[in-house]
């Protein structure tokens, strides 16, 4: 018989039993009564059709159905917390809460100020990740997404930021570095998390990756790398080109390297006062950086030197 919401007093009464192995320590526990707790033991025992425990001189046992209850029950338990915690965080910020994804390298180049912007004028919490494990949205867990790639398929709501390129990079201590003789000097790439990539891809296809002397599941840790003179990488134009530190191998960025930076979230959010506003601000702000995620800004980085 399958349980009824009725039954959920007596679940958690069913969980305390099972932690303590009497019915007299559950009372105690949850502050009731032995019979209160007994009188709920046997209700739930009744709406399941099996008996829970063992009953014994040493207490109470599960029976192999509560065994299998007891994950089921505490898995709940679990749950309930979490759903309480997040709604006493939307109930501490007026404007609510958004659950962000996107990548360490957008934050380090670009995004803080815009979502930082964002924050304040929407009165919300924003909660950021940037795991290289990229969170589902569709599965609720993230409300919003801000990647590179191809067009995302349906149903995730996308609009498109920007083009983003590409290219090679040298720290500026490393000398005698041409696209001609990639092949003569060691190379940081990404790790397995980046293989997907079309210049991880590259790297395979020229042989360059056999001159792979250092990985990361990091585009920042990669940049790092760069600028202490330890290889050549490809990174984004938009990270690469802000350091003064290091520069271009290849001039043109390939364009085989090409994606595109999209703003995603799930249908029925897309209207949430919170989430078009998050949407519009985060492509309003990007406006003014498209030379630099476009990859145009050399020119005018080079003239100022």
């Amino acid at each position: 018989m399958p349980l009824t919401p009725s039954s959920w007093d007596d679940l958690r009464l069913f969980l305390h039993i099972a932690r303590t192995g009497s019915l007299g320590a559950a009372a105690a526990s949850l502050g009731s009564s032995h019979a209160t707790v007994f009188r709920g033991l046997k209700r739930l025992e009744m709406e399941v059709g099996v008996r829970l425990f063992e009953r014994s001189r040493a207490g109470y046992s599960l029976s192999a159905a509560g065994a299998e209850l007891l994950q089921v029950a505490a898995a709940m338990e679990l749950e309930l917390a979490a759903a309480t915690r997040s709604l006493g965080r939307r109930a501490a910020w007026p404007g609510g809460v958004v659950r962000l994804t996107t990548t360490d390298t957008l934050m380090h180049a670009a995004l803080a100020p815009l979502l930082t912007a964002y924050r304040q004028a929407a009165g919300v919490q924003l909660l950021i990740s940037t795991s290289t494990v990229q969170q589902d949205i569709l599965k609720g867990e993230a409300d919003v997404a801000i990647r590179a790639g191809g067009r995302p398929a349906d149903p995730l709501v996308a609009r498109r930021l920007c083009r983003i390129e590409s290219t090679v990079y040298r720290s500026r201590r490393l000398g005698g570095v041409t696209p001609d003789n990639l092949a003569d000097f060691p190379w940081i790439a990404g790790d397995e998390t980046f293989a997907h990539l079309d210049s991880s891809k590259w790297l395979l296809q020229q042989g360059l990756d056999a001159q792979t002397v250092l990985r990361s599941n990091s585009h920042v840790n990669i940049l790092n790398l760069v600028k202490a003179g330890a290889g050549l990488a490809v990174l984004p134009c938009y990270l690469g080109d802000l350091e003064p530190s290091i520069c271009r191998v290849i001039q043109a960025p390939p364009k085989m390297w090409r994606s595109d930076l999209w703003l995603l979230t799930r249908p029925e959010l897309r209207q949430v006062p919170r989430i078009k506003q998050l949407f519009d601000a985060v492509y309003e702000g990007t406006r003014t950086l498209l030379p630099l995620f476009e990859g145009q800004v050399p020119l005018v980085v080079s003239a100022a030197r």
